[in-house]
């Protein structure tokens, strides 16, 4: 975040939420947002399914799946139409601005209105009030990033908020809401494969900085994403893997192709503190500590290092991550992992990014209650709101703005992108961006398939599903598959009725909601159960140019009735792994 989450309730104006389910997905956050509602701020949410946040919205635009990039530059045309941009802040801090005007100058309100049904009026409203008010705050999550165009949707985004100058302010910015404590944190220690601590791209710099601290020379080749990970696991490329933190057995798109996949490794480890999905088709489970049962620091959604101390004992045997990852390193003679603590991890951290992380001593993390980077030096009070200074981090300070197109299929990306080069005549390995439907409905599936979550879970459940009270008390339904009206009355489908979704990857079995909730042509279902693994559908081909990630809230399927014996002949199919209701299982006990 270029800000700070409670921001939400003391300082915006406006608050504008797209692509995220907040109330489920960051309840905490969606407190600080209807404090601020309170306060007077106004709330605007951008959602193909008219979430509990949605109803509560002054205005609740709902798009098809996928319609980010046309509704944001519509926004943007009518603002440059009436000259609501910010002159002042274009000229002095922004570069490019002829080119957005270039982008968007066919994205009218009314082109919104043809396409989706959602009235002009109501989009050149959202726009002025977005464009004029003193402090408006941009919030976004999964719902616009795990697309083919998902880097396109967020460059739409800042172009919105610097053409208005929204930004390095109280209550302004940017707001990626990470999903959970210490997402942030990956990040910026560069769980990337091509990025190291502190956010820094494999430069000449970051690898003199890695030698200087590290004492060693990085590959400067771009390792492999993990989108790309089952594709190299069948070739060969990869033949060892290591998973820790994470079910992708559950949770990649097309998960039966990373199933596969992982049957062509020489090595397979596995740590995690539960028995998940992954850890059953490995070689080797490694258990660990949990988070209860180990010290150390996370950097949370406001960019915020915090403190976690240790509340438990772990089980006699058990260790930390990091402590797990040394003890390897070691034992295969690797240099510089005879760390003692996790203390020590942190000041080696603070050495390979000072600018970022010098000043966040543990002895500040813990009697200031945290601080956000940037903070380089302990006499800095740390950066709770980015870009007060109106600088970028390029060399000449300039923000860029970027054109972004819409097209109408993946063909005709590269078309476009040529032909605005050539138009606006742009200078070399300047960035152009450009939205498209990775899929389009067909006759066998007519309907277009997207994932979310609910407020009793997180993501696969590894650890939500060993709830008891959660998982047989608070959300005693289980997997449910939502679907609109206007698929109902086609395939005759009512509440409560079995139903199957499916398309060319897979398919999932789950009793039927209907509702008046959903875009038309939607269906909806969470990815939190292993007995209807809504990522089997998930597309894995396509993926976005600049990040490699894959469109998987974007999927066509179909979906039809069907009886008992059928709907337990696909859940017999999901019986690979243990059920969780079934037992309730402990890495300890492998």
């Amino acid at each position: 975040m270029t800000n700070n989450l409670t921001e939400f309730a003391t300082d915006a104006d406006v608050i504008f939420c797209m692509g995220t389910n907040t109330s489920e997905c960051h309840p905490i956050i969606a407190m600080h947002m209807l404090r601020g509602m309170k306060r007077g701020a106004k709330l605007i949410v951008v959602d193909p399914r008219k979430t509990d946040m949605a109803k509560k919205a002054d205005y609740y635009l709902q798009i098809p799946v996928g319609y980010n990039i046309p509704l944001l530059n519509a926004m943007m045309n009518h603002i440059i139409k009436e000259k609501l941009y910010n002159q002042n802040f274009i000229d002095k801090h922004c570069v490019g601005f002829d080119y957005v005007k270039y982008a968007v100058k066919d994205f009218t309100p009314e082109r919104v209105e043809e396409e989706t049904g959602i009235k002009a009026s109501v989009v050149r409203e959202v726009a002025e009030l977005y464009a004029t008010s003193p402090a408006s705050m941009f919030a976004y999550t999964m719902g616009m990033t795990q697309f083919v165009d998902g880097t396109s949707n967020i460059f739409a985004i800042s172009n919105l908020a610097l053409i208005t100058g929204q930004i390095g302010r109280p209550g302004t910015g940017i707001n990626p809401l990470r999903g959970q404590n210490n997402v942030q944190g990956a990040c910026d220690m560069g769980a990337l494969p091509h990025v190291i601590p502190g956010g820094m791209v494999m430069t000449e710099n970051a690898q003199k900085q890695a030698k200087k601290i590290w004492k060693c020379n990085l590959n400067a080749e771009v390792g492999y994403t993990m989108t790309d990970l089952p594709d190299n696991i069948e070739s060969g490329k990869v033949r060892f893997l290591y998973v820790f933190g994470e079910n992708p057995a559950m949770s990649d798109p097309w998960t039966d192709h990373f199933i596969h996949s992982c049957e062509s490794l020489d090595t397979f480890i596995v740590q995690d503190i539960f028995f998940t999905e992954t850890a059953q088709i490995a070689d080797l489970v490694l258990p660990a500590a949990s988070w209860a049962e180990k010290e150390g620091t996370f950097l949370n959604t406001s960019r915020t290092v915090q403190y976690l101390p240790k509340a438990i004992e772990p089980a006699e045997g058990l260790v930390p991550d990091w402590q797990v990852i040394c003890n390897i390193a070691k034992r295969i003679g690797l240099y510089g992992f005879d760390f003692l603590s996790a203390k020590e991890i942190w000041d080696e951290v603070r050495k390979m990014a000072p600018d970022q992380f010098g000043g966040i001593t543990y002895e500040r993390i813990i009697e200031e209650n945290g601080l956000a980077w940037p903070c380089p030096d302990e006499n800095h009070p740390g950066t709770p709101i980015q870009y007060t200074d109106l600088k970028s981090f390029h060399p000449d300070g300039k923000f860029k703005l970027i054109p972004i197109g819409y097209v109408d299929g993946m063909e005709d990306r590269l078309a476009y992108e040529e032909k605005t080069r050539k138009d606006l005549d742009l200078p070399e390995g300047y960035a152009v961006g450009c939205g498209t439907m990775s899929e389009k409905p067909t006759k066998v599936h007519p309907c277009m398939f997207t994932t979310g979550r609910k407020v009793y879970h997180y993501h696969t459940g590894t650890m939500t599903r060993e709830c008891k009270a959660l998982e047989f008390g608070a959300d005693i339904m289980g997997p449910v598959i939502e679907i609109s009206t206007d698929i109902a009355e086609t395939t005759g489908i009512v509440t409560g009725d079995y139903g199957v979704v499916e398309n060319k990857r897979g398919r999932i079995a789950a009793k039927v909601l209907v509702t008046e909730d959903m875009r038309e042509g939607t269906i909806f279902s969470t990815f939190h159960y292993v007995e209807a693994e809504a990522n089997k559908l998930s597309n894995a081909q396509d993926k976005d140019p600049f990040s490699g990630m894959n469109p998987v809230k974007m999927t066509i399927a179909g979906i039809r009735k069907i009886d008992e014996k059928e709907f337990k002949e696909i859940r017999n199919e999901h019986d690979q792994f243990m059920h969780p209701s079934e037992e309730y299982r402990k890495v300890r006990e492998v």
